[in-house]
């Protein structure tokens, strides 16, 4: 069963799948003069794409919160591997990549007050004015051995829209990193097997 909720409206069924699909084809088709990759999440060294209009992902964004539910059983359970960023100025967004294995988790995108960290409760500083938190579930950024996947210190972009991220919790299957914003802003989500795109507009 997968829901799909945009500012509190739930979609579930046929029109969630369509939904995905939908944000799936428009950043597929992105992929034309816009290349999803832009830094890996161990360098926050800034990428920047010009693009034409026409060569522009079509489909809308919404403010958050923004949530899709999935429950499948694990183990195995999807591991976040890498978190990338890029800006496409040309399009007037900012983009994160999440690198997945096994299959995409469900998550929560929402603006917070301050981000948290999980579990011991402190405040994490980030650049911006804006903050949201993305919450993946069932999702860890660690290894079966233990070692870590994504880097624990906060990650400075300076992009027009989004100035920063960090890894704020992976803890009992959920993966939470925190974003600093410039200014509060929508956000478009695509999928690709394996991969999660989330995009702020400026």
């Amino acid at each position: 069963m997968q829901q799909l909720r945009h500012g509190g409206r739930v979609r579930s069924g046929p029109l969630a799948r369509a939904a995905v699909v939908a944000g799936t084809l428009a950043v597929a088709a992105s992929g034309v003069g816009i290349p999803a990759v832009a830094t890996a999440s161990t360098n926050a060294t800034s990428s920047s794409v010009r693009a034409h209009p026409a060569a522009c992902p079509s489909a809308r964004f919404h403010r958050p919160p923004i949530t899709v539910t999935r429950n499948f059983t694990v183990p195995p359970t999807p591991v976040i591997k890498a978190v990338r960023a890029g800006k496409h100025p040309g399009c007037h967004f900012d983009r994160l990549v999440f690198d997945i294995t096994v299959r995409n988790p469900g998550y929560t995108i929402k603006f917070v007050r301050h981000v948290i960290a999980d579990p011991s409760g402190k405040t994490i500083k980030l650049p911006g004015k804006r903050f949201l938190l993305i919450t993946l579930r069932p999702a860890q950024a660690h290894k079966n051995s233990g070692a870590g996947t994504l880097p624990t210190k906060v990650q400075v972009l300076r992009f027009p829209m989004l100035r920063a991220w960090v890894l704020a919790g992976d803890f009992e299957g959920v993966v939470s990193i925190g974003v600093g914003l410039h200014a509060k802003t929508s956000v478009r989500v695509g999928e690709l097997h394996g991969r999660l795109f989330i995009d702020f507009k400026y």
